[in-house]
């Protein structure tokens, strides 16, 4: 599973953006942009090849990524959740009127270290580790009850 292309941006306006890999991610990504464009905040998914995009916008601002199909559509969305945080933390009410690619150089390190989290780290699949913690409480619990 892997997150390889992600993007902020404000309407059309790219602010920031990272690739990992060698794709025509950035150019399908701006079509995604002019196609989704509006005020209603989204939450989409697009497939193209073997990899899916994610789109969710909120309060007019847009992150995007791009991720192998393995990767379902969770992890993806808790990574946009997460970068729209980042971001909007970060920059506040200056995205508002900030020119494109104006965050890139500072933001988009944050977002191929958290692309990097997201697609490697165990951790960053909250549910699938409560789950297992649970089970294993469970079996624990059964082992006390039945040993």
């Amino acid at each position: 599973m892997a997150i390889l292309y992600a993007l902020v941006a404000r309407g059309s306006v790219v602010l920031a953006e990272f690739t990992a890999a060698s794709t025509n991610a950035s150019a399908i990504a701006k079509q995604l942009l002019e196609k989704t464009t509006g005020d209603n905040d989204i939450n989409v998914s697009y497939s193209q090849d073997r990899y899916i995009f994610h789109v969710k916008r909120t309060d007019g601002l847009t992150v995007l990524c791009m991720a192998d199909e393995s990767a379902g559509r969770r992890i993806p969305f808790v990574f946009l959740e997460d970068m729209h945080q980042r971001f909007v933390r970060s920059y506040g009410r200056a995205v508002l009127s900030a020119l494109p690619y104006a965050m890139n150089d500072e933001f988009s390190r944050v977002l191929s270290q958290q692309m990097e989290y997201y697609s490697n780290d165990p951790n960053a699949d909250r549910i699938n580790r409560i789950r297992g913690e649970m089970n294993q409480a469970g079996f624990q619990c059964l082992k006390l009850v039945f040993c």
